[in-house]
C-alpha cells in the first residue's frame, strides 16, 4: 500500500471511530451515516482509482504516439520528394536575357541548355465590326455567318447565328450571341456617330480570323496573325503567344517583337528546389528524432516522459538512426547523407554543412541527383524503410497505439465491473451502519433506563441514605 493509501487509511479510520465514540459519550445523537460509508467508500475505490490512472497514462501515451506517427507521415512524404524521378530533383528553371520579349518555363522533361530565340511577330486576334447601324434599326429576326480561317473558300469552322425576332436592340443581340457557344464574344460601341456591333475571335492567330456575311450590316475585319520567331535559327509559327513544341519541356511566352534582338533562354536543374527538398527532409527527421529525445529527458520531478519506458520507441529511434547514416554503393561518389554536408549531431539529429552542400549541388547536381533517385541508391532504400515503419496495420508505432488501446478497453471493462461491486458494497455498508446509528441512538435511552432501575433497588436506597 503507498503511503497516500496508508495515510488515507489512518485517516478514514481515525475518523470514523471518533465518530461512534462522540455518539457513545453523548455528544452526538448518533453517527453521520453519510459520511461514515462515504469514507469508508473512499478506501474500498482504491483499486479503482490506480486503473483510472493507468488509464490516464495510456491516453497520454496514445496522443504522444499520434504526434509521432503524424512526423514519420511528413517524414516518410519528405523522401519520397527526394526520390521521386517526377520529384525535386527532377525540377528545371529557367533563365531569360530580356524578360520583356520572352519568357519561359521548363517542366521536368526538359534537357539543360541554352537556345537563342528571335521574335518576329506576335500572334493577334481578328476582330470585326459593322457599319454604323440607325437608332431603332433592330438584328432581330436577322442571321449573320461567320466563317474562321485564313482562306474563305476553305474555312475552319463556320458560325450561323440566327438573331432571335425578340431581341430589338445591338445590346440583346450581343447578349444571345455571348450565351451561346460561338466563336466570338460580342459587344456594342457606340460614338458620336452611332454605333457598331463588334465582334472579336476566341481564337487568336490566322485560324481565328472571322469573315463575315449579314443581309443586316456590312462588316469590316481586321485580321488575326500567327506569331513568328526563329529558335535556334529555325523558324517557328505558334496561332498563340504562349508558345509550346519550340522546345521540348519549354514554354515560351512571347512578350513583344523585336526582330534584331537575339534573347538567350537558360535550362537548368532548379537548385533552389531540390536544396529545399533536402531542407524539409532535415526538418522532417528532426521533428521525429527531437519528439523521441523528449521523451528520455528527465522532468523536474526526475521523471521521464510517458514514453520512457517503452521499448518500442528506442527500436524506432535505432531504426531511424540506421537509415539517416545508411551507407550505398554503385551510384557516385555520394555513398552516404554525410558526403553530402548532412552531418549527424551527438544528440541524432540532422545538421546542413550549407557550404558543402551548396557544393555538392552546383558542381554535381547529376552526382547527388543519382544518390537520391537511383533503383540501388539512399532515397530507395530510405523510402522502403519508412513505408514499413509508416504501415497503418504493421507499422511500429500503429501496433503500439493498438495495443494500447486493447489494454484501455481492458481497463474500462474492469472499471466497470468494480462499479458494480462498489454499488453491492456500498448498499451494504449503509446498511450496517444504519444498524449501528439506530442502536447508538438508543443508547442513551438505554441508560436511563438502567440508571432508574439501579436507584430503585433497596441497596441503592439505602446506601443513598
Amino acid at each position: 500500500m503507498s503511503s497516500f493509501s496508508t495515510g488515507l487509511y489512518g485517516s478514514t479510520i481515525g475518523s470514523i471511530v471518533g465518530n461512534i465514540n462522540d455518539a457513545f459519550s453523548g455528544k452526538t445523537s448518533g453517527i453521520d451515516v453519510n459520511t461514515v460509508v462515504s469514507e469508508l467508500m473512499q478506501l474500498q475505490r482504491q483499486p479503482e482509482v490506480q486503473l483510472q490512472n493507468q488509464q490516464s497514462t495510456i491516453k497520454d501515451q496514445v496522443t504522444a504516439l499520434n504526434s509521432i506517427s503524424t512526423q514519420l507521415t511528413a517524414l516518410y512524404t519528405s523522401v519520397n520528394t527526394l526520390k521521386d524521378i517526377f520529384g525535386a530533383f527532377s525540377q528545371n528553371s529557367t533563365g531569360t536575357s530580356d524578360a520583356a520579349i520572352v519568357s519561359a518555363a521548363a517542366d521536368s522533361s526538359a534537357a539543360a541548355g541554352t537556345h537563342t530565340v528571335v521574335v518576329n511577330k506576335l500572334a493577334t486576334t481578328s476582330s470585326s465590326y459593322s457599319g454604323y447601324i440607325p437608332s431603332g434599326t433592330s438584328l432581330g429576326g436577322t442571321q449573320l455567318v461567320i466563317q474562321y480561317g485564313s482562306d474563305p473558300d476553305n474555312p475552319v469552322k463556320t458560325d450561323t447565328i440566327n438573331i432571335p425576332s425578340g431581341d430589338t436592340t445591338l445590346k440583346q443581340a450581343a447578349s444571345y450571341i455571348n450565351g451561346g457557344s460561338f466563336g466570338v464574344t460580342a459587344s456594342v460601341m457606340t460614338d458620336s456617330h452611332g454605333s457598331r456591333l463588334v465582334l472579336v475571335s476566341k481564337t487568336s492567330g490566322a485560324d481565328g480570323n472571322l469573315n463575315i456575311t449579314s443581309s443586316a450590316a456590312s462588316f469590316t475585319t481586321a485580321a488575326g496573325i500567327d506569331a513568328q520567331l526563329t529558335v535556334d535559327g529555325t523558324p517557328f509559327d505558334s496561332s498563340t503567344n504562349t508558345v509550346t513544341g519550340a522546345i521540348s519541356g519549354v514554354t515560351l511566352s512571347l512578350g513583344s517583337a523585336d526582330p534584331n534582338t537575339s534573347v538567350l533562354i537558360s535550362v537548368q536543374p532548379d537548385l533552389t528546389t531540390a536544396s529545399q527538398a533536402i531542407q524539409d527532409f532535415v526538418d522532417g527527421y528532426n521533428a521525429v528524432m527531437g519528439s523521441i529525445n523528449s521523451q528520455y529527458s528527465m522532468s523536474s520531478t526526475g521523471n521521464e516522459g510517458v514514453l520512457g519506458g517503452d521499448s518500442m520507441l528506442r527500436t524506432l529511434q535505432n531504426s531511424l538512426l540506421s537509415m539517416v547514416g545508411g551507407t550505398v554503393s554503385g551510384v557516385g561518389p555520394y555513398v552516404n547523407l554525410q558526403s553530402m554536408g548532412i552531418e549527424m549531431q551527438n544528440d541524432g539529429t540532422l545538421d546542413i554543412n550549407s557550404t558543402k552542400l551548396s557544393e555538392a549541388l552546383s558542381n554535381n547536381y547529376a552526382d547527388v541527383k543519382t544518390f537520391f533517385q537511383s533503383t540501388s541508391g539512399w532515397g530507395q532504400l530510405a523510402g522502403k524503410q519508412m513505408l514499413q515503419i509508416t504501415d497503418p496495420t504493421l507499422g511500429p508505432v500503429a501496433a503500439d497505439i493498438n495495443g494500447l488501446k486493447q489494454t484501455s478497453q481492458s481497463l474500462t471493462r474492469q472499471i466497470s465491473d468494480f462499479e458494480v461491486r462498489m454499488s453491492s458494497v456500498q448498499a451494504q455498508l449503509t446498511t450496517q451502519y444504519s444498524s449501528l446509528n439506530a442502536l447508538l441512538q438508543q443508547y442513551p435511552s438505554l441508560m436511563q433506563q438502567i440508571a432508574a432501575q439501579l436507584s430503585s433497588l433497596p441497596s441503592a436506597k439505602s446506601n443513598n441514605g
